[in-house]
């Protein structure tokens, strides 16, 4: 396994690098940049609908990124064969996969809020819509943005490494 991680190495750090950028640039952009924008449409159902349209194409950006986040995560983890080298860097590792577990949980429970945002639009509950999708964009991405940002400088001691 070793082996196939040095001969690969730099695309797989490139690899790792990136969908973590994504990951949390992305979660970040929503929360300051995009839902404050669409927070400015005077139609509450269109701006539901839009911020739905939003999230759901977020959200099929976020899938094959978060399961490259995880193989090339996990790549430099066994590659490195931080578990056996130096104890304090093992937990750094297993913080960091920590992390980035609770973090597809978020994203799991946000994926299933806009499925119950979408039921309620066209139940015509808007009140409820809303609050879900004010639940995912301002919680939800908030708290994974700062974990990602947390576990981003987690990953910066153990490149030095």
């Amino acid at each position: 396994m070793s082996e196939f991680y040095f001969d690969y190495l730099p695309f797989i750090f490139a690899v790792h690098i990136f969908s973590a950028v994504i990951w949390v640039g992305g979660m970040i952009n929503f929360s300051f940049a995009v839902y404050p924008s669409v927070l400015q449409i005077p139609n509450e159902k269109m701006f539901v609908r839009t911020s739905l349209r939003t999230l759901n194409r977020f959200f099929k950006l976020l899938l094959p990124v978060s399961i490259l986040l995880g193989l090339s995560g996990y790549l430099m983890a066994v590659g490195k064969d931080f578990a056996h080298r130096d104890p304090v860097l093992s937990v750094i590792v297993t913080s960091k996969i920590y992390i980035w577990f609770f973090m597809i949980i978020l994203y799991s429970y946000s994926f299933y809020k806009i499925k119950e945002s979408k039921k309620r639009c066209l139940a015509s509950d808007i009140d409820q819509a809303k609050d879900n999708i004010k639940l995912i964009a301002w919680y939800l991405f908030g708290i994974s943005a700062l974990l990602g940002l947390v576990a981003i400088y987690f990953g910066f001691i153990l490149r030095g490494v």
